[in-house]
């Protein structure tokens, strides 16, 4: 008996072990690749190039979430400037994983004993032409435990992809076969390709039922969980190599649908990107010219997983088929209907916005529509942690629903439904209850508001290959106009601080404001936008009983600075005390002598400019 997970199901929602979402892996080909040939000579220029390239990009891949990275060219006696990058990697928190080939069952311990050695690695991912022998790699594993350096990570490339109960089958019995002492040390996984070739089907072909992707991953197939899986859309491995078109070994030419699944459904496995379509073009990989780089959905899809998804127990897919979820396709005649649409829903209430709401609901869930046309649909979702009326907020703004509101459909007979719509090609994250809109951006922009000026202020989280900013302002939902350029102040793979005062603005107009980051490679990205307007000016005065009889204070508040004028009439109208007075943001508090007046009726006034006054009748006995 291996380690096997035990399923139980609350309310409709299968409950599993969740898996440890906020790790992230990227892989590919960088200096080359296996598949390239084993013992291939790289010139010192192109190892440079690169090195000096992922040294760059270590600290961004570290802030969107990156916790390994994929180096399939490392070797024992790579080349010192390897050593370096490895200890770069290393000081931003990136594990890098070694590919290593297994020739016989006690070369994977000699392999990782040189790498770690050298490198101080300590994940390792295994290829063999034949099938690895589950057995011998738990006995390696073991004896790596007992010498005090169990990996960290252990991943197979086994080459089954239409079999995902064997290779779900392969994982359990390395876990049967670990010393018990070294299972809560390390989960022993598998590359999904049975899951990457649903998804390469679902991204190519129009007719293809999508809905196959709720049965063909290892997790879904077997006993096994997450844990022990590691998913992917593209991967060096997929080049068409044995050049026949529309199989398995197919890359996927548009891979963000399919990044959108592994990295929304928690349930699936370690999820990797691969370089090329992170990056496209900058990739520098000769495949990728001309192709735009997918890393800021990612990067969202990433922040969405860390922020509302992370630490989910169970997920239910609500349009599978055979479902017991009631659901009607407005947009079936145009091609879009449930064979076209993943609909799942995930329990939050151990998730980071879960917790936090302290008992309020946390649910989410999740759409993504392969059509070539608009989805437009009412889905029934699963009431056990919902309440009448509850709201789901839009947090990727990628929807033409912002909200979702659960209702009984009674036309079509469908209890606690919601109404779906979304753009062709897309997908949606919707979290129950207010959620906070989803931002990867490394700028933190926040806008201060003032009476008579707007402060900006923005913080970077690595300056690694910002070359300046430029301020950008929008009035009214004008086009926006460009402000000022400002160069970069911080150190490389720094953070830094910014401070921007807009005094050119009018009371009454709606602002928006962003910046633009632009970067060594021609490149740039944008903060989030931030929405405002110039404060109201705002007086509050209040009389109070001075130092002595007759000596008065008048306590001043204002949020601006201005000249004032302070006046007493007698009840002729003529004036007999007159002080000018210079009110700062903040308290202010005036002096009004009257003992020296004779008794009568006066009136007290305060003025600010034209339209800011107070007055006050005083009668003196």
């Amino acid at each position: 008996m291996g380690r096997l997970l035990l399923l139980a199901v609350f309310g409709g929602l299968f409950a599993f072990v969740p898996v440890r979402g906020q790790d992230f892996i990227m892989q590919g080909c960088y200096w080359s690749c296996p598949e390239d040939g084993p013992d291939v000579e790289v010139d010192s220029a192109t190892l440079e190039f690169w090195v000096e390239r992922m040294e760059s990009q270590a600290t961004e891949l570290s802030y969107a979430g990156f916790s390994y990275l994929w180096l399939p060219s490392l070797k024992r006696d790579s080349p010192e400037a390897v050593r370096r990058l490895m200890r770069g990697l290393q000081k931003h928190g990136i594990q890098p994983i070694a590919n290593l080939e297994v020739e016989d069952s006690l070369s994977f311990g000699r392999q990782a004993a040189g790498l770690r050695q050298r490198f101080a690695v300590n994940a390792y991912s295994l290829h063999r032409k034949r099938e690895l022998d589950a057995q011998a790699t738990a006995r390696e594993i073991n004896e790596m435990f007992v010498k005090g350096s169990v990996p960290q990570l252990v991943v197979a490339a086994l080459p089954y992809p239409a079999e995902p109960a064997r290779l779900g089958k392969w994982a359990a019995e390395v876990i049967y076969y670990l010393n018990p002492a070294a299972r809560p040390e390390i989960d022993p996984r598998v590359y999904d390709y049975p899951l990457r070739e649903a998804l390469r089907q679902a991204c190519a072909d129009s007719t293809y039922d999508v809905r196959h992707l709720f049965e063909r991953s290892i997790r879904d197939a077997s006993s096994v969980s997450g844990f022990n899986i590691v998913t992917m859309a593209n991967h060096p491995v997929f080049k068409n190599q044995n050049n026949k078109r529309g199989d398995w070994d197919d890359p996927i030419g548009a891979p963000l649908l399919a990044y959108a699944y592994i990295l929304t459904n928690n349930q699936l496995g370690l999820p990797s990107i691969y370089y090329g379509d992170y990056y496209g073009e900058q990739s520098e990989l000769p495949e990728y010219i001309g192709k735009s780089p997918l890393k800021k959905e990612i990067n969202q899809l990433i922040k969405a997983h860390r922020d509302y998804i992370y630490g989910s127990t169970a997920v239910e897919y609500l349009n599978r088929a055979r479902t017991d979820k009631g659901s009607f396709y407005y947009s079936a005649g145009r091609g879009v209907d449930s064979t076209r649409v993943l609909a799942f829903q995930m329990d939050g209430a151990n998730t980071p916005a879960g917790k936090a709401a302290a008992g309020a609901g946390k649910d989410i869930l999740v759409v993504i529509n392969f059509g070539n046309d608009t989805l437009d649909a009412v889905q029934e979702v699963n009431p056990s942690n919902l309440r009448a009326g509850d709201l789901f907020t839009d947090v990727l703004g990628s929807s033409l629903s912002p909200t979702l509101k659960t209702f009984a459909d009674t036309v079509h007979a469908i209890p606690n439904a919601v109404r779906l719509r979304l753009p062709p090609r897309s997908y949606g994250i919707w979290v129950q209850g207010r959620a906070e809109r989803v931002s990867a951006s490394p700028i933190g922009l926040e806008a201060s508001s003032f009476t008579d000026y707007i402060e900006l202020n923005w913080e970077i989280a690595f300056e690694a290959k910002s070359i300046g900013y430029e301020v950008e302002r929008s009035v009214d939902g004008k086009p926006f106009q460009r402000l000022a350029s400002i160069a970069p102040i911080g150190q490389e793979g720094e953070s830094a601080s910014y401070l921007f005062i807009d005094k050119d603005v009018f009371p009454n107009e709606q602002l928006f404001y962003r910046v633009k980051m632009l970067d060594n490679e021609g490149g740039y990205e944008y903060s989030p936008l931030v929405k405002t307007r110039l404060l109201k000016r705002e007086l509050s005065f209040e009389l109070t009983e001075g130092p002595a009889d007759w000596v008065k204070s008048v306590r001043v508040k204002s949020n601006y600075d201005a000249k004032a004028e302070l006046a007493l009439f007698d009840a002729k109208g003529a004036r007999v005390i007159y002080q000018p007075q210079s009110i700062r943001k903040g308290d202010n508090v005036a002096r009004l002598d009257l003992r020296r007046l004779p008794s009568g009726v006066y009136f007290l006034s305060f003025t600010a400019g034209e339209d800011k006054s107070w007055s006050k009748r005083l009668v003196k006995e």
